[in-house]
């Protein structure tokens, strides 16, 4: 039996190999790319992670953001809601007052007919009195 059927090897420096020389340069060469992939793979890992870092990071700035328009949006509504209650009761109240005002207008007119229609009197009476008097 010959040294190729047993699967035992002498390499350049003359160590013993189980693999053929050209098998074992093969193996080697993928040996040290498969340590480069890796080595790249916890890099591309390293990466993500930081990138996923950094969109979680704005995830919660934008959820901040939007909480905070959330509330400016609900703050205005309560103004905008505030405000057309406060226009209301305004407009009430000067419903109010122009009815109140029609009405002391209408008051003083039959004030001043009443004013008037006693002066007549008066003057009638003083009239009579006077002309009864001679």
């Amino acid at each position: 039996m010959s040294e190729a059927d047993r699967g035992v090897y002498f390499d350049e420096d003359y160590q013993i190999r189980i693999l053929d020389v050209d098998k074992f340069d093969a193996s080697k060469a993928l040996q040290d790319n498969a340590h480069v992939f890796i080595t790249n793979i916890g890099s591309l890992t390293g990466l993500v992670d930081k990138y996923i870092s950094q969109i979680d990071q704005q995830v919660e700035r934008i959820e901040t953001e939007k909480l905070r328009a959330v509330g400016l949006r609900n703050r205005v509504a309560t103004l905008e809601e505030e405000r057309r209650r406060k226009q209301k009761e305004q407009e009430r109240f000067l419903s109010e007052k122009q009815e109140e005002l029609e009405r002391l207008l209408t008051e003083e007119q039959s004030l001043l007919r009443v004013k008037q229609e006693q002066e007549l009197l008066i003057a009638k009476l003083s009239d009579s009195s006077s002309g009864a008097a001679f």
